[in-house]
């Protein structure tokens, strides 16, 4: 910013305060001398514009305009980006390829297949002590069109996942949440119904990340930081509403995964930062944990 002008208005003559470099700073700058009722000229110069006052207005007007760029020196402030603590990875893409290829040994839903027969959702059965059901049930897909569907989605929000809880504890929690979102749906349905699909953890991953946005962009105005953690909200709900269109969804465990998730993300949030949950032994931990979590559910289910 550049003042001409002794800091004394001078005795003869017009005060030239200038040149101003940009159209949106000269008009910033009149708006200040506007508020302030002084009277004062803008004029185009070589190069820019200069602003003219009376001598008389000189001083007030410096003043003002110097308060104004002491005020706003730092307004807008810069967007913190948040920083992601996991690099990119080929685990999110690996662990739902891992779903396609049981699928390539289950086959589609089948009331003749043994896998179905003991590995779906079922709410009686879970609510009678099976519980492994709520696990194999993710593993289950009805035919190559859910399957492939729920594996491209858990891909982005795993992924997106993985990039906050590491490679290890991101699986972890989506298998556990979509877990408990088939826990929810049984004790609310009872009796009577059956759930079959990886979308459950898909909805949970949704959960978890929305719960972990709490501690994005601290340092943005509160209307925007409100706004951005309530995005994986609110595109967990437009998903939500999305796949509900089909008749064939299972909108409820949908969105039992998406609670499931949102309450599994809270101690997620709360013991990242003093955790040691992010070294490699620890992810490698729970990488193995969640292994164990699925064939073990699955040893249970085929010998019940």
């Amino acid at each position: 910013m550049l003042l001409n002008g002794p800091s004394a208005p001078p005795q003869e003559g017009p005060s030239i305060i200038g040149p101003v470099s940009t159209t949106r700073q000269v008009r910033e700058w009149s708006l200040v001398l506007a508020s302030m009722d002084i009277g004062h000229a803008v004029r185009e110069a070589h190069p820019g514009f200069v602003i003219i006052v009376s001598p008389a207005d000189h001083a007030r007007a410096v003043n003002a305009i110097r308060l104004y760029e002491a005020e706003n020196r730092n307004w807008p402030p810069a967007k913190t980006r948040e920083r992601l603590p996991h690099a990119r990875s080929l685990a999110a893409p690996s662990v739902m390829a891992l779903f396609v290829l049981f699928f390539a040994i289950t086959g589609p839903a089948s009331d003749t297949s043994r896998w179905f027969e003991h590995g779906t959702a079922v709410s009686e059965l879970i609510l009678h002590g099976q519980i492994w059901r709520t696990v194999t049930g993710l593993t289950l897909h009805a035919d190559t069109v859910h399957v492939l569907g729920n594996a491209l989605s858990g891909t982005i929000f795993l992924s997106a996942l993985n990039r906050r809880l590491g490679d290890g504890r991101g699986p972890f929690a989506f298998v556990l949440g979509g877990s408990l979102g088939n826990l929810l749906n049984a004790l609310w349905y009872r009796a009577g119904h059956a759930s079959i699909g990886a979308s459950t953890a898909v909805f949970a991953a949704v959960g978890v990340l929305a719960a972990t946005q709490v501690s994005i962009d601290r340092s943005q105005p509160d209307r925007r930081r409100w706004l951005e953690r309530a995005a994986p909200v609110v595109g967990g709900i437009a998903l939500l509403g999305m796949l509900g269109a089909s008749p064939h969804t299972d909108l409820l465990a949908h969105l039992f995964g998406l609670l499931a998730g949102l309450a599994l993300g809270i101690p997620l949030h709360l013991t990242r930062a003093v955790s040691r949950a992010s070294s490699m032994p620890a992810q490698l931990a729970y990488a193995m944990a969640t292994v164990l979590l699925v064939v073990g559910s699955w040893w249970f289910a085929l010998r019940a």
